[in-house]
């Protein structure tokens, strides 16, 4: 673990969180969010493909060995969306969320069994963070007490516990391999070919959401695209491309054991404070109580 990969980790955290309070913001100011996660990722994209000319190694992405990989990391990535929104409206966002963020163990696993040299994961610390995680989201009863879950309102959480899951091992084995294929090389160039593989996960996220575009409103006509629709998903795309790229490169330096459960609890606990000091919601004393303990968890983490 060097200082740049915690600096990358910190920056990756924040953008990640930035990423969530995004959607308030949308809802605030009537902005589409099918179109923005458009132009989110086609920014997203661009800023991938501008950071990889940083580096002297010139990649035909279309003959580069994780060309397919990159189709596949888009689909999870578009995906994972999908099924949060649909796991959000059908079980609330507390259950959505931890589900989400409890994912972090899939990763943790796949990296333990398939890299060689990973840290063996301290599985007693991952579940207190688990823990505190679940007491943090939590906000008590809801009004909705009494109603029957159906199939698909079990598998929504589940799937989006698999999906994200997914798709952070895919990221780390993605790195790993670009990082060891280039050993040897200048660092920015290893950065620089890992900022066009990040662009191309983007691309195919942004080509397969490009459906928002038909996507007709309550009169039964097509959502106009709009300058706030454009600058909202502008503005997620900065974000979304800081948080995949500085995480992918804090990867290189910081085990899966102890990057994941960090960038996981660091991302519930500052979207619960964003949300105390912004929207003014209330942290109940068993919010406050998960918040400290992630705190203890992720010290006893790095020592």
């Amino acid at each position: 673990m060097t200082l740049v990969g915690i600096l990358f980790l910190i920056i990756a955290t924040i953008c990640a969180a930035m990423f969530s309070i995004s959607f308030k913001i949308f809802q605030r100011f009537n902005i589409d969010s099918h179109q923005a996660i458009f132009f989110n990722y086609m920014t997203a994209f661009i800023l991938g493909v501008l950071f990889s000319l940083n580096g002297e190694i010139v990649v035909n992405p279309i003959k580069a060995d994780w060309f397919i990989p990159v189709i596949f990391l888009g689909l999870i990535f578009m995906a994972g969306m999908v099924v949060l929104s649909d796991s959000t409206r059908r079980v609330g966002v507390a259950i959505s969320t931890v589900c989400s963020r409890a994912s972090m163990v899939i990763p943790i696993i796949v990296t333990f069994l398939l890299i060689e040299g990973s840290a063996k994961p301290k599985w007693l610390i991952i579940a207190l963070v688990l823990v505190a995680m679940s007491m943090t989201i939590w906000k008590g009863k809801s009004d909705g007490a009494g109603h029957k879950l159906s199939l698909r309102d079990i598998l929504a959480p589940v799937t989006v516990f698999l999906s994200f899951g997914l798709s952070n091992s895919a990221m780390k084995v993605l790195q790993y391999h670009i990082t060891t294929s280039n050993a040897g090389c200048p660092e920015h160039d290893i950065n620089s070919e890992i900022s066009l593989a990040t662009a191309g996960i983007f691309f195919f996220a942004m080509l397969i959401c490009s459906y928002s575009f038909f996507k007709k409103g309550p009169d039964g006509k097509r959502v106009p695209v709009s300058f706030k629709n454009i600058l909202g998903g502008a503005s997620l795309g900065v974000i979304n491309y800081g948080c995949t790229y500085t995480l992918m490169l804090s990867m290189k330096t910081i085990d899966s054991s102890l990057l994941f459960p960090i960038h996981n609890i660091g991302i519930v606990a500052i979207g619960a404070i964003v949300g105390w000091l912004a929207y003014g919601e209330k942290l109940r004393p068993h919010q406050i109580l998960g918040i400290v303990l992630a705190a203890v968890s992720i010290a006893l983490l790095c020592i």
